[in-house]
């Protein structure tokens, strides 16, 4: 599909078809018997007549138009050529009056690489993308020293093919805790000074640093080499003396680092197994970073390579964008610096039938508050805050309906209703009538209802004959009747 992205009108005129858009580019064609219908195209322009733009098509050989190519969107000027009732194209090219090239088939790359990160023009791939031809990516293993990248770090896009093929990690020793024929780990500590692992996968030092290389492996198999390139350098290596590495660590020290230390430096096992890496020393000094928002905090390292940038919000609000930033070897930052954006927790849209809300405020701190429709029963939690991670405090409460118990039924007497619905059970409203057997009078409330707090309005009655009816007390005490008869 191509993209439109300007605003461009089509004209007819009796012997000439042009395209006329806002950039003042007039472009004409001579008339010939053209059959082709309307590309497949996305147009940015709102006001675009589609219909006109549709039929005057059939009178257009050629299009030329500004293109966005690749994940970055680059602006190409690109046409396409309507020969023998298709369309064919698009060519493009960096300029209008530059040569305009054929685009080969863009390469896609699956995110499905857990162990691998993969960088495009310093940016780090986290998804599934599609890249134009010619594109280059960058892959290194995820965990520096951990794992061993086998193949070559460098994939080129050639019309729709990775070549050559992704890279693999190899997991060493640390990995495989010391089993079988695996390359031995390269661990890295920074003494002083700073460093950077750079998308290459190489090692970035800042001047003057102190690094240590640990050779992970067994001392019970004999001691490892480290080996560099360079004839010149002269670094010292020996078994860690401290607690707990004193049996794996073969370590090398690297003090006062200077350019004469960027070399490739090589741990081999005592059973012939390789790990490499690849050190550079760069005097790398990274801009200010000018956060004007007043809502942001900022605690930075520094501006050497390797520092960090550390990024917060105040209460209330959210980053949006990287958290820590770090000077890379580029002597750029690592991403643009994040911003802050308030803090809302999600719509609620999972309320019952006969759930409401009386109180509602979804930015950060504020409430929800809900109640049940009569003759129904909250459960959960009445009310949810909105926290400061954007989620609500627990789940939406639902609502259920509230029942009373079966009345009882006196002895001698009869109810004379039955409950309004069909499962037999008594909700809240319902009326129940008493009657007693003839020769027998009620002696309480002939009626009871079903309240909200699922008990009925008053004890059962009685059924009694007239002659115990002599003077009775009556006296209600948490739905229960008792009743004084004087003999």
């Amino acid at each position: 599909m191509f993209r439109l992205i300007t605003n461009c009108s089509i004209y007819l005129l009796l012997i000439i078809s042009w395209v006329n858009c806002e950039n003042d580019e007039n472009v004409t064609y001579p008339q010939d018997d053209f059959k082709c219908s309307l590309p497949d195209v996305k147009s940015l322009d709102a006001n675009l007549d589609i219909t006109r733009f549709r039929s005057d098509f059939s009178k257009i050989s050629e299009v030329k138009f500004p293109g966005l190519i690749g994940p970055l969107n680059e602006r190409l000027i690109c046409k396409i050529k309507c020969i023998d009732g298709n369309w064919v194209g698009p060519l493009c090219s960096n300029t209008s009056d530059g040569r305009f090239q054929p685009i080969l088939r863009e390469c896609l790359y699956r995110n499905d690489h857990p162990l691998l990160a993969i960088s495009f023009k310093n940016s780090s791939i986290n998804k599934d993308t599609h890249f134009p031809h010619g594109s280059v990516l960058l892959s290194r293993c995820k965990h520096f020293g951990l794992y061993k990248l086998k193949g070559d770090n460098m994939l080129h896009c050639e019309n729709g093919e990775w070549t050559p093929k992704l890279p693999e990690c190899v997991p060493t020793t640390v990995v495989t805790n010391f089993t079988g024929d695996a390359p031995p780990t390269i661990q890295y500590t920074l003494v002083s000074g700073s460093a950077v692992v750079e998308h290459s996968g190489e090692l970035y030092v800042f001047p003057d640093s102190t690094v240590r290389l640990d050779c992970v492996s067994p001392r019970a198999l004999g001691d490892p080499d480290w080996s560099w390139t360079q004839a010149l350098g002269q670094h010292h290596s020996a078994w860690s003396s401290e607690e707990g590495e004193k049996d794996t660590h073969y370590r090398l020290t690297l003090s006062k680092m200077s350019v004469r230390h960027s070399d490739q430096y090589t741990c081999t096992s005592p059973g012939g197994h390789t790990n490499t890496v690849l050190i550079k020393v760069v005097n790398v000094v990274c801009p200010p970073i000018v956060v004007s928002s007043p809502r942001i905090r900022q605690f930075t390292q520094g501006t050497k390579l390797g520092n960090s940038a550390h990024f917060s919000c105040q209460p209330g609000f959210h980053l949006n964008g990287s958290a820590i930033l770090t000077c890379m070897g580029n002597g750029r930052w690592s991403s643009l610096p994040p911003t802050c954006e308030e803090t809302f927790c999600p719509l609620l849209k999972t309320l019952g039938a006969h759930l409401s809300v009386v109180e509602y405020n979804s930015s950060f701190g504020g409430r929800a508050m809900f109640q049940c429709s009569w003759g129904y029963r909250l459960v959960g939690a009445p009310g949810l805050e909105c926290e400061m991670d954007g989620k609500w405090s627990g789940e939406v409460p639902h609502c259920i309906p509230i029942y009373c118990p079966d009345p009882l039924v006196p002895s001698n007497g009869r109810l004379l209703t039955e409950p309004s619905v069909k499962h037999g059970k008594y909700p809240v409203g319902d009326l129940m009538i008493y009657s007693c057997d003839e020769g027998y009078e009620i002696v309480g409330e002939s009626s009871i209802v079903c309240t909200e707090n699922g008990f009925w309005s008053h004890p059962p009655p009685f059924c009694l004959p007239p002659s115990e009816i002599r003077k009775t007390d009556t006296i209600y005490i948490e739905n229960t009747t008792l009743i004084h008869i004087d003999e």
